[in-house]
């Protein structure tokens, strides 16, 4: 989404840890893709110092399709730095012919799981990126509890009342080596 990052500059101007999107699934076509720039992302970021977590844009519609995502995030991550979690994120859309127009809390809830244990069998930390109404009104955060709660909420204190252990608190940051608007967040928990 950004485009080309300079991640030296990022780690010179304070970062110490980034997400890097592994790749997404089509909202209306089901494909799966990598993103463009992980390749260049996760290695550049690694090497510039920071710390490396990476997530999967989903769109799944079955269990069968969370792990087949979970199955792809895998097979990327072969060979790479992964100090962080590694995120199942799954989010309402409004496109025409959106796959997931209709899920329910019930179904997304395992859809997450589905992808996040199979994570977690292959030895890295899995975990749940979602914003206070996906929390509340989507899922179920006992049936998640074991994995890493990412909470998106734009405020200068979160209003979220269960355990999270990052905290993405804006969507409108400036940071040196991104020339566009970028999320940032900050980490509880010291996970590399």
């Amino acid at each position: 989404h950004q485009g080309y990052i300079n991640w030296d500059a990022v780690a010179k101007d304070g970062i110490s840890f980034a997400f890097v999107r592994v790749g997404n699934r089509g909202l209306t076509t089901g494909k799966l893709s990598q993103d463009e720039y992980f390749e260049y992302n996760a290695k550049a970021a690694d090497q510039a110092g920071l710390k490396v977590g990476a997530y999967f844009f989903s769109q799944a519609t079955s269990v069968t399709e969370a792990e087949e995502e979970a199955g792809y995030v895998l097979q990327l991550l072969q060979n790479k730095s992964v100090d962080y979690p590694v995120v199942f994120d799954w989010e309402q859309t409004s496109v025409d012919g959106s796959r997931t127009a209709d899920a329910t809390g019930e179904q997304i809830t395992s859809y997450a799981s589905a992808f996040c244990k199979k994570i977690a069998k292959a030895g890295y930390t899995a975990g749940v990126y979602f914003n206070r109404s996906l929390g509340y009104n989507y899922y179920d955060l006992e049936q998640l509890k074991d994995f890493e709660f990412w909470l998106a909420e734009y405020r200068s204190v979160p209003a979220f009342y269960y355990n999270f252990g990052l905290w993405q608190y804006s969507d409108n940051a400036q940071v040196q080596g991104i020339d566009a608007a970028v999320d940032i967040n900050v980490s509880f928990k010291n996970y590399g």
